[in-house]
């Protein structure tokens, strides 16, 4: 009896053991996801190869995106619809403003950059 006590214990331990270390692995990637706009910025002058000032200028937007969500957040009283149109429209009118930044290959650029952003969102990675 005591032998399977002791083996029960231990199953219930390693078991909140795998509950914890997933729990924090999901927390991670979550907050991985949540760059600020400096690294969003830097991980576009990359990617798009953006010149200093449109990535300063990208990083001003970037902040503005993040000022105008938190300002957002609580908003909707668990109106997700709403919420979703809102995220939607500010995502519109920050990338219309981004556009302004690039020329022509940097447009084409950004238009692929969103769409593996996209896929990415919705668990298809390229």
């Amino acid at each position: 009896m005591t032998n399977f006590l002791f083996s029960s214990r231990r199953i219930l331990a390693l078991a909140a053991i795998l509950a914890l270390f997933f729990t924090l692995q999901q927390s991670a990637q979550a907050q991985g996801m949540r760059r600020s706009p400096e690294e969003r910025a830097k991980q576009m002058k990359e990617r798009l190869t953006l010149n200093d000032e449109q990535t300063k200028e990208l990083t001003k937007i970037l902040e503005d995106q993040q000022k105008e969500m938190m300002g957002m957040m609580g908003s909707f009283q668990g109106d997700r619809e709403a919420a979703q149109k809102a995220m939607q429209e500010l995502t519109a009118k920050i990338d219309k403003k981004i556009e302004k930044l690039l020329d022509k290959e940097q447009i084409k650029k950004y238009e692929e950059f969103k769409k593996e952003r996209a896929q990415m969102r919705r668990g298809r990675p390229q």
